[in-house]
């Protein structure tokens, strides 16, 4: 969409305003967190255009989507009928990713996305770009980890959707090949709170694990969202499942939620929970740019961002980079600036070079813990899995 009005400079041009779309989870942190990179995005997208001599100014309208597949369709075609045809950072599942991409495509409508990671939902002249990879590499990174941890039995807990089923599937069938045994487990619709017959089920699947396996050699598995905290209010009454490891995932992984409730933080310590969040840097490292970003989306918000929500900054900044190159509102050519652009863009120290889906080529993984200290529970990087050499340590 593109409106003109008064430049406020001695140009006789009329500035033109390029204004872009975010669909994100308002209701939760994490999409506050990416709202306010987004506008950081447009802070610095806007000086770099002026010091660039051009005469554009990059906004952004927000949507609330609240993680519901239908409302983020109805919220895309509102804002295309607005004139909206460039979206950054949302939406946050891939579920309503896999909801919105028919529309995308028929209408030539640019999207950079930063948190959704399903198996198989992108592909080649989709319109969609992840500059974040999808889940065949968090799978990866899982798998050496409880491998090298001496796991042989894994039962899952898994949210039944296009997100949870593919992860799943990933991880057993390298899990398997590689000589581990994937029990049934148990699987919960998105709109569960109860979970008492999921964690009953992997109770017992979790006791029959230990009597073949033994305690030590046997994990649970949950892909979940912030679904975690009643799985693990459940699973803390019942014994075997506190005596068995237990790994999260992206999902889970540094969720506010799971430290500030004693009980399902003292059994995560219990069960040596950890979780994988792709990686900018690595456990002891954090590149400058993206510390100094994350300080300032705390300033201003309080909410200390993930992965996720620091994406959305660059995806912002790549498509106002597009946008910038190609001169104009023309789809066709930005859709094709936007791969171009990825290739060699590393402003926040990681890479955001595509695949040839759209998706990001490779990136590392952080796995986080949860630690305690007087004051409280924390969340502490524990270890990183190095994609390339396929090491976790």
């Amino acid at each position: 969409m593109i409106t003109t009005g008064c430049s406020g400079t001695e140009s006789s041009a009329p500035r033109q305003t390029v204004k872009l779309g975010a669909l994100l989870n308002l209701a939760a942190e994490d999409g506050l967190a990416t709202k306010a990179a987004i506008e950081l995005a447009l802070e610095d997208l806007n000086r770099y255009a002026t010091t660039a001599g051009r005469n554009v100014s990059f906004t952004c309208s927000f949507a609330d989507t609240g993680m519901d597949p239908a409302e983020a369709e109805n919220q895309l075609k509102s804002m295309h009928q607005q004139g909206i045809s460039m979206f950054v950072g949302g939406p946050y599942s891939s579920s309503e990713l896999q909801a919105i991409a028919p529309f995308v495509k028929q209408n030539h409508i640019a999207l950079i996305n930063a948190s959704s990671t399903a198996i198989g939902l992108n592909h080649a002249g989709s319109h969609i770009y992840r500059i974040i990879t999808e889940d065949s590499f968090q799978a990866k990174a899982l798998v050496r980890t409880v491998i090298t941890q001496g796991v042989k039995a894994v039962i899952p807990i898994v949210r039944n959707d296009i997100w949870g089923n593919s992860l799943l599937q990933a991880f057993a069938t390298r899990f398997v090949s590689e000589g581990g045994v994937v029990y049934p487990g148990a699987v919960y619709d998105p709109s569960e709170t109860s979970f008492a017959s999921q964690v009953n089920t992997v109770n017992t699947q979790v006791s029959e694990a230990i009597a073949t396996y033994g305690a030590a050699n046997v994990a649970v598995i949950a892909l979940t969202f912030k679904e975690i905290t009643g799985i693990m209010t459940r699973a803390s009454t019942l014994q075997s499942l506190g005596a068995v490891k237990w790994y999260g995932c992206d999902g889970n992984s540094q969720l506010k939620e799971m430290i500030t409730d004693p009980t399902v933080a003292g059994f995560a310590v219990k069960t040596n929970f950890l979780a994988p969040m792709m990686a900018i840097g690595w456990t002891l490292y954090t590149p400058p740019f993206t510390t100094q970003l994350s300080s300032k989306i705390r300033s201003k918000t309080g909410i200390t961002p993930d992965i996720y929500a620091l994406s959305a900054y660059d995806a912002t900044f790549i498509m106002g980079l597009a946008y910038l190159q190609v001169g104009s509102a023309d789809m066709e050519k930005i859709n094709a600036m936007i791969p171009l652009i990825s290739s060699t863009y590393d402003q926040m120290g990681i890479s955001r070079q595509l695949n040839a889906s759209g998706d990001l080529l490779q990136a590392n993984y952080i796995f986080w813990n949860i630690l305690q200290n007087p004051t409280g529970y924390y969340w502490g990087g524990y270890a990183t899995y190095w994609y390339d050499i396929d090491v976790f340590a």
